[in-house]
Protein backbone atom coordinates (compact mmCIF):
# COMPACT_ATOMS: atom_id res chain seq x y z
CA UNK A 1 0.00 0.00 0.00
CA UNK A 2 1.31 3.64 -0.20
CA UNK A 3 -0.36 6.58 0.60
CA UNK A 4 -0.08 10.25 0.17
CA UNK A 5 0.07 13.81 1.90
CA UNK A 6 0.05 17.44 0.96
CA UNK A 7 0.73 20.41 2.98
CA UNK A 8 -1.98 22.12 0.52
CA UNK A 9 -5.26 23.89 1.61
CA UNK A 10 -8.36 21.71 0.58
CA UNK A 11 -5.92 18.63 -0.08
CA UNK A 12 -5.17 17.63 -3.76
CA UNK A 13 -7.16 18.99 -6.51
CA UNK A 14 -8.74 16.84 -9.13
CA UNK A 15 -5.96 17.10 -11.92
CA UNK A 16 -3.46 15.99 -8.83
CA UNK A 17 -5.30 13.20 -8.33
CA UNK A 18 -5.66 11.59 -11.67
CA UNK A 19 -2.10 12.11 -11.90
CA UNK A 20 -1.29 10.28 -8.77
CA UNK A 21 -3.31 7.63 -9.78
CA UNK A 22 -1.01 7.54 -12.98
CA UNK A 23 1.77 7.21 -11.31
CA UNK A 24 0.85 4.60 -9.17
CA UNK A 25 1.09 1.57 -11.57
CA UNK A 26 4.72 2.99 -12.50
CA UNK A 27 5.82 3.16 -8.62
CA UNK A 28 3.99 -0.46 -8.46
CA UNK A 29 6.75 -1.60 -10.85
CA UNK A 30 9.32 -0.17 -9.48
CA UNK A 31 8.69 -1.50 -5.56
CA UNK A 32 8.02 -4.97 -7.38
CA UNK A 33 11.75 -5.07 -9.12
CA UNK A 34 13.25 -3.89 -5.55
CA UNK A 35 11.39 -6.25 -3.79
CA UNK A 36 12.52 -9.19 -6.32
CA UNK A 37 15.83 -7.66 -6.04
CA UNK A 38 15.84 -7.94 -1.98
CA UNK A 39 14.51 -11.48 -2.00
CA UNK A 40 17.00 -12.89 -4.82
CA UNK A 41 19.96 -11.38 -2.91
CA UNK A 42 18.24 -13.01 0.83
CA UNK A 43 18.08 -16.26 -0.76
CA UNK A 44 21.24 -15.80 -2.23
CA UNK A 45 22.80 -14.93 0.57
CA UNK A 46 21.67 -17.81 2.77
CA UNK A 47 22.54 -20.69 -0.09
CA UNK A 48 25.91 -18.79 -1.05
CA UNK A 49 27.25 -16.77 1.19
CA UNK A 50 27.63 -13.31 1.53
CA UNK A 51 30.77 -12.96 -0.64
CA UNK A 52 29.80 -15.26 -2.81
CA UNK A 53 26.02 -13.84 -2.83
CA UNK A 54 27.41 -10.09 -3.82
CA UNK A 55 30.12 -11.93 -6.70
CA UNK A 56 26.81 -13.62 -8.42
CA UNK A 57 24.94 -10.23 -8.50
CA UNK A 58 26.97 -8.61 -9.49
CA UNK A 59 27.07 -10.87 -12.68
CA UNK A 60 30.14 -13.24 -12.16
CA UNK A 61 28.25 -16.04 -13.11
CA UNK A 62 30.76 -17.88 -15.64
CA UNK A 63 32.76 -20.33 -15.65
CA UNK A 64 36.48 -19.93 -15.27
CA UNK A 65 35.90 -16.55 -13.78
CA UNK A 66 37.71 -15.95 -10.33
CA UNK A 67 39.81 -14.34 -8.28
CA UNK A 68 43.08 -15.01 -6.58
CA UNK A 69 43.12 -13.93 -2.76
CA UNK A 70 44.96 -15.00 0.25
CA UNK A 71 43.09 -16.58 3.34
CA UNK A 72 43.02 -18.29 6.24
CA UNK A 73 41.11 -21.66 5.57
CA UNK A 74 38.92 -23.04 8.05
CA UNK A 75 37.38 -26.77 7.63
CA UNK A 76 35.60 -28.95 9.79
CA UNK A 77 33.87 -32.22 10.16
CA UNK A 78 31.88 -34.10 12.17
CA UNK A 79 33.36 -37.80 13.43
CA UNK A 80 31.58 -41.04 12.66
CA UNK A 81 28.55 -38.99 11.43
CA UNK A 82 27.82 -42.41 9.19
CA UNK A 83 27.62 -44.49 12.18
CA UNK A 84 25.67 -41.99 13.86
CA UNK A 85 23.28 -41.76 11.12
CA UNK A 86 22.50 -45.44 10.54
CA UNK A 87 21.01 -45.37 13.84
CA UNK A 88 18.50 -42.05 13.60
CA UNK A 89 16.07 -41.45 11.52
CA UNK A 90 15.87 -38.63 8.95
CA UNK A 91 14.48 -36.21 10.70
CA UNK A 92 16.68 -36.44 13.91
CA UNK A 93 19.62 -36.78 11.56
CA UNK A 94 18.58 -33.40 10.28
CA UNK A 95 18.22 -31.63 13.75
CA UNK A 96 21.32 -33.56 14.48
CA UNK A 97 23.01 -31.25 11.82
CA UNK A 98 21.61 -28.41 12.75
CA UNK A 99 22.42 -28.45 16.12
CA UNK A 100 26.05 -29.11 15.17
CA UNK A 101 25.96 -26.28 12.71
CA UNK A 102 24.74 -23.76 15.08
CA UNK A 103 27.39 -24.76 17.16
CA UNK A 104 30.30 -24.35 14.57
CA UNK A 105 29.00 -21.48 12.39
CA UNK A 106 28.05 -18.48 15.10
CA UNK A 107 31.60 -18.72 15.50
CA UNK A 108 33.28 -17.85 12.52
CA UNK A 109 30.63 -15.52 11.27
CA UNK A 110 30.90 -13.80 14.80
CA UNK A 111 34.93 -13.32 13.89
CA UNK A 112 34.09 -12.27 10.24
CA UNK A 113 34.66 -15.38 8.13
CA UNK A 114 32.67 -16.75 5.38
CA UNK A 115 30.85 -19.69 5.25
CA UNK A 116 31.51 -21.22 1.33
CA UNK A 117 29.81 -24.43 1.57
CA UNK A 118 28.42 -27.58 3.40
CA UNK A 119 29.65 -31.12 2.17
CA UNK A 120 27.11 -33.52 4.44
CA UNK A 121 28.58 -33.09 7.33
CA UNK A 122 31.60 -30.65 6.73
CA UNK A 123 32.26 -27.05 6.42
CA UNK A 124 34.51 -24.65 4.39
CA UNK A 125 34.75 -21.43 5.52
CA UNK A 126 37.80 -18.46 4.98
CA UNK A 127 39.09 -15.65 6.87
CA UNK A 128 40.38 -12.84 4.17
CA UNK A 129 43.49 -11.50 4.92
CA UNK A 130 45.86 -9.35 3.16
CA UNK A 131 49.74 -8.71 4.68
CA UNK A 132 48.24 -5.84 7.16
CA UNK A 133 45.54 -8.47 8.60
CA UNK A 134 46.81 -11.76 7.86
CA UNK A 135 47.41 -12.00 11.55
CA UNK A 136 44.11 -10.77 12.91
CA UNK A 137 42.49 -13.54 9.83
CA UNK A 138 44.40 -16.30 11.49
CA UNK A 139 43.74 -15.66 14.79
CA UNK A 140 39.89 -15.22 14.14
CA UNK A 141 39.96 -18.52 12.54
CA UNK A 142 41.60 -20.05 15.54
CA UNK A 143 39.10 -18.62 18.13
CA UNK A 144 36.04 -19.31 15.79
CA UNK A 145 37.95 -22.95 15.89
CA UNK A 146 38.16 -22.84 19.83
CA UNK A 147 34.83 -21.58 20.59
CA UNK A 148 33.26 -24.05 18.29
CA UNK A 149 34.66 -26.83 19.98
CA UNK A 150 33.04 -25.33 23.19
CA UNK A 151 29.69 -24.64 21.80
CA UNK A 152 29.70 -28.45 21.11
CA UNK A 153 30.98 -29.35 24.09
CA UNK A 154 27.60 -27.43 25.91
CA UNK A 155 25.22 -29.23 23.42
CA UNK A 156 27.11 -32.62 24.09
CA UNK A 157 25.63 -32.00 28.07
CA UNK A 158 22.11 -31.39 26.73
CA UNK A 159 22.23 -34.50 24.47
CA UNK A 160 23.77 -36.12 27.07
CA UNK A 161 21.13 -35.25 29.94
CA UNK A 162 18.48 -36.86 26.70
CA UNK A 163 19.99 -40.03 26.79
CA UNK A 164 22.15 -39.38 23.16
CA UNK A 165 25.48 -39.66 22.28
CA UNK A 166 28.29 -37.03 22.22
CA UNK A 167 29.04 -35.53 18.87
CA UNK A 168 33.02 -34.95 18.15
CA UNK A 169 34.64 -32.60 15.96
CA UNK A 170 37.49 -32.33 13.89
CA UNK A 171 39.03 -28.68 12.44
CA UNK A 172 41.90 -28.08 10.22
CA UNK A 173 43.30 -24.81 9.56
CA UNK A 174 46.17 -23.42 7.30
CA UNK A 175 46.79 -20.56 5.61
CA UNK A 176 47.62 -19.91 1.85
CA UNK A 177 46.59 -18.75 -1.74
CA UNK A 178 43.36 -19.90 -3.15
CA UNK A 179 41.08 -19.41 -6.27
CA UNK A 180 37.49 -17.49 -5.32
CA UNK A 181 35.40 -18.50 -8.29
CA UNK A 182 32.48 -20.38 -10.40
CA UNK A 183 33.73 -24.46 -11.04
CA UNK A 184 31.49 -27.05 -12.43
CA UNK A 185 29.62 -27.32 -16.32
CA UNK A 186 28.31 -24.68 -18.31
CA UNK A 187 24.95 -25.21 -16.30
CA UNK A 188 25.26 -26.18 -13.11
CA UNK A 189 28.14 -23.99 -10.74
CA UNK A 190 29.93 -23.96 -7.39
CA UNK A 191 31.22 -20.49 -6.17
CA UNK A 192 33.92 -21.57 -4.15
CA UNK A 193 37.70 -21.47 -3.83
CA UNK A 194 40.30 -24.54 -4.63
CA UNK A 195 43.90 -24.75 -4.51
CA UNK A 196 46.45 -26.63 -2.94
CA UNK A 197 45.90 -24.85 0.39
CA UNK A 198 42.60 -26.49 0.74
CA UNK A 199 43.57 -29.34 -0.44
CA UNK A 200 46.14 -28.95 2.53
CA UNK A 201 43.47 -28.30 5.02
CA UNK A 202 41.87 -30.99 4.51
CA UNK A 203 44.58 -33.64 4.97
CA UNK A 204 45.38 -31.58 8.49
CA UNK A 205 41.64 -32.21 9.29
CA UNK A 206 42.18 -35.80 8.55
CA UNK A 207 44.65 -36.07 10.93
CA UNK A 208 42.60 -35.36 13.98
CA UNK A 209 41.80 -38.86 13.76
CA UNK A 210 44.49 -39.88 14.26
CA UNK A 211 46.09 -37.48 16.73
CA UNK A 212 43.20 -37.53 18.94
CA UNK A 213 42.94 -33.55 18.97
CA UNK A 214 39.45 -31.35 18.09
CA UNK A 215 41.71 -28.51 16.21
CA UNK A 216 44.81 -28.72 14.18
CA UNK A 217 46.74 -26.39 11.59
CA UNK A 218 49.39 -26.33 9.70
CA UNK A 219 52.46 -24.89 10.17
CA UNK A 220 52.32 -22.02 8.22
CA UNK A 221 48.86 -21.16 10.13
CA UNK A 222 50.69 -21.61 13.73
CA UNK A 223 53.80 -18.93 12.43
CA UNK A 224 51.14 -16.06 12.36
CA UNK A 225 48.54 -17.62 14.88
CA UNK A 226 50.95 -18.21 17.59
CA UNK A 227 52.01 -14.49 18.27
CA UNK A 228 50.16 -14.06 21.66
CA UNK A 229 48.62 -17.67 21.48
CA UNK A 230 50.05 -20.75 23.00
CA UNK A 231 50.34 -23.48 20.52
CA UNK A 232 51.61 -26.99 21.02
CA UNK A 233 53.73 -28.69 18.39
CA UNK A 234 52.80 -32.34 17.45
CA UNK A 235 56.08 -33.29 15.39
CA UNK A 236 55.90 -34.12 11.92
CA UNK A 237 53.34 -35.75 9.92
CA UNK A 238 52.53 -37.21 6.30
CA UNK A 239 49.71 -35.34 4.43
CA UNK A 240 48.86 -37.21 0.83
CA UNK A 241 49.85 -35.39 -2.02
CA UNK A 242 52.10 -33.33 0.02
CA UNK A 243 55.79 -34.20 -0.69
CA UNK A 244 57.70 -33.39 2.59
CA UNK A 245 55.78 -34.19 6.27
CA UNK A 246 54.58 -30.59 7.91
CA UNK A 247 55.45 -30.04 11.31
CA UNK A 248 51.36 -29.94 12.82
CA UNK A 249 49.91 -27.64 15.94
CA UNK A 250 47.21 -27.77 18.35
CA UNK A 251 46.30 -25.37 20.92
CA UNK A 252 47.86 -25.70 23.96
Amino acid sequence: MISFATRRKGGYDAAQIERLKELVPLMSLRFELMNAYFATGSLLNTYLGEAAARRVLAGTIHRAEGEALRAAIYLCDLRGFTRLSDRLDGPEIIETLDDYFDCMIEPVKAMGGEVLKFMGDGMLAIFPMDDRTAWLASHSALAAAVEGVANLAELNERRKSEGRSALMVGIGLNVGDVIFGNIGSADRLDFTVIGRAVNEVSRVETLTRTLSRPILMTETFARLASQGTKLESLGFHALPGVSQPSEIFSPA
